[in-house]
């Protein structure tokens, strides 16, 4: 007996994605080409490709199942999130399908496809940055929310927070403790929006009237080695007498601990240290950290809400809007020097 033609062997053959097909499949062109349309048509009158109707009726009722992908899962930021939906999504009777992209753009393209077999109802999506169109070919047919992390396009539901708003509070901070030096640490910015936000955010503030006698300089961290890292940091703090370091994610913050910990350098004895990201830690190590704190769980809460009423029908897949969230600043000690410079 012949295999019977599934559609990935058609989304394979036709150089797509199965969303790709399953959009093509239910008349959900889009952004769709005319060549791509072409192309699917070809390819399923080739392999005499049959749509199985029963999967296909079933994709119209509801699964109660909710993928949420996290790019990095086991970062602290994003269990605080998965607590925030959770919180929502659970009274309401949705399972969920915890997944780790492990800032694998492939991995994250499976794991959607993989979903989308097991026909959830919908995605919860704190993307890697690097599938912007297969993302939002599959928000078009599959109600989408995204978390922490936008798109390059502003029809996909999103929830995230004020980045300029973070930094402008970090570095009015810095000033008000009159550092004369300020270096912002960061893994490459690449495609990832909050910390293209941060960044950008930073430059234009640093190249300001107000910093015009401070210099402001970026350090970009392509890896987290300990004496790589301090090395970096000596370099910031050196001739400075009040040099403040910004670091651009929770992640980071730790790394740069452990790094200044290892090179001899104390917070705030050396430097005027402020993190974002308000961690468990950040207030419980020796000298408790400054941070720029996100509220992470509304932002999963404020996600799954919007989902929900998708799903619900309170409102429609092409109703997106964009949520963003105000940051806070809490002082602590690794900010405040006394007298003598402690």
């Amino acid at each position: 007996m012949d295999k019977k033609v599934a559609i990935s062997d058609v989304a394979k053959a036709a150089g797509v994605s199965t969303a790709t097909i399953s959009r093509y499949l239910n008349g959900k062109f889009g952004s769709m080409s005319a060549a791509t349309r072409e192309r699917i048509s070809r390819i399923i009158a080739e392999m005499n490709y049959k749509p199985n109707d029963v999967a296909r009726s079933l994709r119209s009722t509801q699964s109660k199942t909710i993928a949420v992908i996290m790019a990095d899962i086991f970062n602290p930021y994003s269990m605080d999130i998965l607590k925030g939906i959770e919180g929502v999504c659970t009274p309401f009777g949705y399972t969920l399908f915890l997944c780790d992209a492990k800032d694998d753009a492939q991995n994250e393209i499976a794991i959607i496809e993989n979903m989308m077999s097991k026909r959830v109802d919908g995605f919860i999506i704190n993307s890697t940055g690097k599938n912007d169109d297969f993302i939002r070919a599959v928000a078009q047919d599959i109600p989408t929310v995204l978390v922490g992390r936008k798109l390059g396009f502003e029809d996909i539901n999103c929830v995230s927070v004020d980045n300029r708003q973070g930094m402008r509070l970090a570095m009015a901070h810095l000033q008000q403790r009159q550092c004369d030096a300020v270096t912002l640490f960061t893994p490459p910015p690449d495609t990832i929006s909050p910390r293209i936000e941060r960044v950008e955010a930073f430059n234009a503030i640093g190249n300001s009237a107000a910093f015009k006698q401070v210099p402001c300089r970026t350090v970009i961290v392509e890896n987290e080695n300990m004496d790589t890292l301090g090395d970096h940091i000596a370099q910031a703090v050196n001739g400075a007498a009040t040099p403040g370091i910004i670091s651009i994610n929770g992640k980071l913050s730790l790394s740069m601990v452990k790094a200044m910990h290892r090179a001899g350098l104390a917070f705030p004895r050396d430097l005027l240290f402020i993190g974002f990201d308000d961690t468990e830690w950040a207030s419980v190590i020796a000298t408790p950290l400054t941070v720029i704190a996100q509220p992470t769980y509304d932002i999963g809460a404020g996600a799954a809400n919007k989902l929900i009423a998708v799903l619900t029908k309170e409102k429609s897949i092409s109703d997106s809007c964009q949520t963003r969230l105000p940051v806070t600043l809490i002082e602590r000690q690794s900010t405040i020097r006394n007298k003598t410079g402690e």
